[in-house]
């Protein structure tokens, strides 16, 4: 094989060569189970997206899908306008980072690189060059002769991104790239990931099903849950403002209060819960219903001196108390039926609550939002 195609590409250094990908009604079936149903998305030239979900929910499937390694049963995949479905994994230029990172471990760190533009047919002279230029980027410039086992975690890792991008691919598929590592080399390890991708410009599509990460690092996130997707946006957007109740419950911690409802007024509705407790909040994807649920995060709880006049305010009794370090949580009952979690940040100026106190807890009408069953994933009252 020449390397005709290989020195048509634009060098390591080189940002923003990352193209656009489109999955166009997947659907994937295994007999009578649905893995995915009708997905469409379109990922942005550049852009790091997240595929975010539980066990099951077809992220892994859709990622896998567009690598090549496995086919879809309908629908089409798209990059740069070419369609790749009906290409073999080798033929589709789309770096893999897979979990367990599969480095050849009777190679050297060098030789690892390489094998991608080895497989390629790429001259020795510029094989060299390129992963030299590639460790340099990962900042291992120096190991490229030691083994995998002789690297920690985080380096094994930065290896297995280096391997992925040295042939400059206009996609990086990532599969839970950092699930191996412990908690604080992991994060370190996000921040590092964002600067790679973003100094290189590549599309980024990872799969993972911790929030936070997806939280930190991705553009915009797609949400998936029974082989769909929930809502696909910023992470801002999926945080404050929820299409569903399983992104709401999925994305970051939230209080859930269900009830009957009461008024509905304009963007606002009441609702009433088994415990006589009356609150009011945005609708969301609202459709006709007697029964609702209203979502507000921990951290828009106001609890004891902090809680002014907002639309929600109610007396309560701390139940339990979990100290976190740069957040306390309160886990407060405002009624026979009904608990509520605060999450307050652990400032000197917070005065703290024990259990059995009384206290006062609140939010306002805009920090809370109100589902109906009919654009949720089940019965609020199971």
């Amino acid at each position: 094989m020449s390397d005709a195609g290989f020195s048509s590409c634009p060098s390591i250094e080189t940002r923003g060569f990352g193209k656009s990908v489109q999955v166009r009604l997947a659907s994937k079936f295994y007999g009578d189970f649905a893995a995915l149903k009708d997905v469409t998305l379109t990922v942005n030239p550049g852009e790091f997206l997240t595929l975010l979900g539980p066990s099951g929910s077809g992220k892994t499937t859709t990622m896998m899908a567009i690598a090549g390694f496995t086919e879809l049963s309908s629908g089409a995949i798209l990059i740069d306008e070419n369609r790749i479905d009906h290409l073999p994994p080798n033929r589709r230029n789309i770096g893999v980072v897979f979990q367990h990172l599969a480095l050849f471990p009777h190679m050297s760190v060098a030789d690892n690189v390489a094998f991608p533009l080895r497989m390629r047919g790429v001259p020795e002279d510029k094989v060299r060059l390129r992963v030299r230029r590639v460790l340099e980027l990962v900042e291992l410039p120096t190991f490229g002769e030691r083994l995998p086992s002789q690297l920690s975690g985080g380096q094994q890792q930065r290896v297995a991104f280096a391997r992925a991008v040295v042939f400059d691919p206009p996609v990086l598929l990532l599969d839970e790239p950092l699930g191996a590592l412990d908690r604080k080399l992991r994060e370190n390890m996000q921040a590092e990931l964002k600067r790679l991708q973003r100094q290189l410009g590549i599309t980024t599509i990872m799969v993972t099903h911790d929030q936070e990460e997806a939280l930190t690092v991705s553009d915009r996130i797609a949400v998936m849950s029974n082989g769909q997707l929930e809502q696909i946006g910023s992470p801002e957007e999926l945080y404050q403002y929820p299409a569903t109740p399983f992104v709401a419950d999925f994305v970051g911690d939230s209080n859930r209060i269900v009830g009957t409802v009461r008024t509905v007024a304009g963007d606002t509705c009441t609702i009433v819960t088994a415990g006589a407790i009356e609150c009011i909040g945005k609708k969301r994807n609202w459709d006709d219903a007697s029964v609702a649920a209203l979502v507000v995060r921990p951290e828009r709880v106001l609890v004891g001196r902090e809680v002014g006049a907002v639309a929600n305010r109610f007396n309560g009794v701390i139940e339990n108390v979990n100290y976190a370090g740069d957040s306390i949580k309160y886990v407060i009952r405002i009624s026979r039926e009904d608990t509520l979690v605060a999450k307050v940040r652990n400032a000197p100026h917070h005065s703290r609550l024990h259990v059995g106190e009384a206290t006062v807890v609140g939010w306002g009408a805009d920090d809370a939002v109100v589902f109906t069953p009919a654009n949720s994933l089940g019965d609020y009252r199971n």
